[in-house]
């Protein structure tokens, strides 16, 4: 196993061919349906965390990014961290808790983010509490091209948890 951290500009074709195919495997297309508006607006991250087999396979991804957002009102650099994926013929195997702690550690080490935050489904929470991550209860918005609109898709985590205070994050920009 090889972990990388990258830039979005370090990323180069082979990188993003890995990605595309990673991509593929964890989430194969489905058909589109009409009517229901735009798609759901996602950041774009800014740091790549990439794990790779021996064979050069990409096993796992997690992106992360900071931006300044809203704590109950008050400005706060969040770290995000998103798009986590491990290919299904690796789970199981530690490739995406290796991409998280490399996430995790980069935000905590060479960013000056107040917090870090992600989103996941109900029943990948016990998963990132591993990590660190705490529930978040309270309300959370985004912006969803362009409007801005309670982020009720998945669960949000924080680390280190929010201050008890703490009720409504605003990203004030899109989900990651």
């Amino acid at each position: 196993m090889r972990c990388e951290i990258k830039t979005t500009a370090q990323l180069d074709a082979a990188d993003k061919q890995a990605l595309g195919i990673l991509s593929a495997a964890v989430y194969p297309p489905r058909p589109v349906k009409s009517g229901n508006g735009p798609p759901t607006e996602w950041a774009r991250p800014d740091w790549h965390f990439l794990v790779w087999l021996a064979d050069a396979q990409l096993a796992a991804y997690a992106g992360a990014l900071t931006r300044t957002g809203l704590c109950d009102g008050q400005s706060a650099l969040i770290g995000g961290i998103g798009g986590v994926k491990t290919h299904p013929a690796q789970r199981g195997q530690g490739y995406a808790s290796a991409a998280i702690r490399q996430a995790v550690d980069y935000l905590a080490q060479e960013t000056a983010a107040d917090f870090s935050l992600l989103v996941c489904r109900a029943e990948l929470l016990g998963f990132y509490e591993r990590f660190g991550f705490r529930h978040f209860l309270g309300d959370t918005f985004t912006r969803d091209n362009g409007a801005r609109s309670l982020f009720t898709w998945n669960e949000v985590m924080t680390k280190p948890a929010c201050a008890p205070d703490c009720q409504v994050l605003d990203l004030c920009g899109p989900p990651w």
